[in-house]
């Protein structure tokens, strides 16, 4: 992207980009200043971890490059809220069910 910019990027190719700067995000960073995002257990980690990694090897249907920017800023922004969230909690749950729903609107199916 840095070399021939974002217009000279495949959908793809930019899905790809949209699912790395996600992953960082919403894995790699924590929220220092939430007491539950700030240390988290390993069973949440793991369940998490396996969480996104399944959707970051989805194959999502875009119709250009910012309905796919829309959908991963709607996507982190679930995530946000639900790292915040209790381990396990009502609140938990509701999140991770919105996360899931949002996914089935733009997952390939087949």
């Amino acid at each position: 992207m840095k070399v021939v910019g974002e217009e000279g990027t495949s959908l793809a190719d930019y899905t790809v980009y949209l699912k790395s700067e996600f992953f960082d995000f919403v894995y790699l960073q924590q929220n220092a200043f939430d007491p539950v995002d700030e240390a988290t257990q390993k069973e949440r980690q793991i369940y998490i971890f396996d969480f996104i990694y399944q959707i970051i090897k989805s194959d999502f249907s875009f119709k250009n490059k910012d309905e796919a920017l829309h959908f991963f800023q709607q996507l982190r922004q679930l995530f946000r809220g639900w790292n915040s969230a209790p381990w396990q909690s009502e609140e938990f749950e509701r999140t991770e069910q919105e996360i899931r729903g949002l996914l089935s609107e733009r997952m390939k199916t087949g």
